[in-house]
C-alpha cells in the first residue's frame, strides 16, 4: 500500500467513528489525546536519547513504542530501557 492509501484509510475509519458516534466532540477529543500521548511519548524518548548518547545507548522513535512511553510514562520508559538492555 502506498502512502497515500493509508492515510485516506484513516481519514474514512476516522470519520465513520465520528458518524457512528451521537456526539462529533466525543471522539475529536479521544483522537486529540492519543496524539498528545504519542507527542509526550516521542519527547521523552528524544531526551532519553540526547542523554543515552553519551553511553552510546539508542531507543528507536517510533510509534509504538511513543504511544508505549506517552501512555505510561516514566514506568514505559524504564521498561523499554530494561527491555533493551536485557534482550539485546
Amino acid at each position: 500500500m502506498t502512502t497515500g492509501w493509508v492515510i485516506a484509510l484513516i481519514v474514512v475509519g476516522i470519520l465513520l467513528v465520528i458518524s457512528a458516534s451521537k456526539s462529533v466532540t466525543g471522539p475529536i477529543r479521544w483522537i486529540g489525546l492519543g496524539i498528545m500521548q504519542v507527542v509526550i511519548g516521542a519527547l521523552l524518548l528524544f531526551f532519553t536519547n540526547l542523554v543515552g548518547e553519551l553511553a552510546n545507548f539508542h531507543i528507536p522513535i517510533n510509534p509504538v513504542t511513543a504511544l508505549l512511553v506517552g501512555l505510561l510514562r516514566l514506568p514505559g520508559l524504564a521498561a523499554l530501557i530494561v527491555i533493551k538492555l536485557w534482550v539485546m
